[in-house]
């Protein structure tokens, strides 16, 4: 077995782990609504929603509108890993400006991927913890944001193993494995905390295709998907923010961003405007609905199902999960 299907197979044997359990009848989908200028949509009944299952339209069971202070945590992820070096400079410098205008980061967290694909925590899950004086620490960090990122900067810089970075022949198979393991790992991090949790991404991307051996490629979309589900399992948010600028300078693989941030019914942005998705971010998850519908005219055979959520009311755009699998027991 090649180190290239180590994390799909990870995810497919808990995926039939569970089809042993029984076979369950309604799912529910975090649905965001808003109107032309981008503002929460209020009052939506179940005769406003209209959800399609592979085409097929479904019967929408119940609707019901959640308003909360927000999510529990939004973590911020700068994927090194999958940068090249003459680019993340200018990423950098972004994010040192827009995180030290952020009006509130008490919530707030900020993880590195880097070269070697582990997680640096910058300000990692549960700084806020302890005595008071340490809570509001740690509510005001961004106010030293740029030394912090600078010392990071330093102290990762030397991590750099020949089979991960995007020179190396072998390195796009390699990174891609490292960078799921990484993903799953900060998942695993954010799913014991209570209400909505949501990860910004802050990354080139990660092809949905690999090349092999003999030139041929080896589909990624199944193991993306999966690992998409696990994070909407342990109620994460994917959203990402590419570098659309300077492309010259990187790689972008934004069709793999796509495919992770929709089966969790996130967003993603085609800049590194952060104060932008943080702020869109956080009022997705202020303001959501959850749509009820009994999935019909299949088994559950542990086929991934798309998703379409629509809306009958003019001017009012939708997200939602953009797909599942229909798992017993999920």
């Amino acid at each position: 077995m090649t180190s290239l299907r180590w994390f799909a197979v990870v995810c497919l044997s808990a995926a039939f782990a569970l089809q042993a359990q029984p076979p369950a009848r309604n799912l529910d989908l975090r649905v965001v609504a808003v109107d032309s200028a981008g503002q929460p949509v209020s009052g939506l009944t179940a005769s406003d929603f209209k959800v399609y299952d592979n085409g097929s339209p479904q019967k929408v069971l119940s609707v019901h509108l959640n308003q909360t202070g927000g999510p529990s945590a939004l973590v911020i992820l700068f994927d090194l890993l999958n940068s090249s070096l003459a680019s993340r400079g200018q990423v950098w410098e972004i994010m040192k400006r827009s995180l030290a205008h952020v009006p509130s980061s008490g919530n707030l967290y900020l993880y590195l991927l880097v070269d070697d694909g582990s997680l640096y925590p910058v300000h990692p899950l549960g700084s806020a913890e302890g005595a008071p004086d340490a809570k509001a620490a740690a509510a005001n960090w961004v106010e030293n944001i740029a030394s912090e990122l600078d010392d990071a900067m330093r102290k990762t810089s030397q991590l750099r193993p020949q089979d991960l970075r995007r020179d190396s022949p072998v390195g796009i198979s390699a990174r891609f494995n490292a960078t799921c393991r990484a993903l799953d790992e900060l998942r695993a991090h954010m799913a014991p905390l209570a209400g909505t949790k949501e990860l910004l991404w802050v990354t080139y991307g990660i092809p949905s295709t690999i090349p092999e051996v003999g030139h041929e490629y080896w589909d990624a979309t199944p193991t993306l998907r999966q690992l998409g589900a696990r994070f909407q399992q342990s109620g994460v948010v994917i959203y990402s923010a590419d570098p659309g600028m300077n492309l010259a300078r990187g790689i972008l693989d934004r069709e793999g961003l796509d495919i992770l941030t929709g089966v969790t019914g996130g967003r993603t942005f085609a800049n590194v405007d952060l104060n932008r998705a943080i702020t869109q971010a956080e009022s997705d998850a202020r303001t959501n609905y959850s749509v009820e519908f009994e999935p019909s005219g299949h088994s559950w055979n542990g086929k991934f199902h798309k998703l379409r959520v629509a809306v009958a009311r003019k001017g009012v755009h939708v997200q939602a999960e953009n797909g599942y699998f229909a798992i017993a027991g999920s």
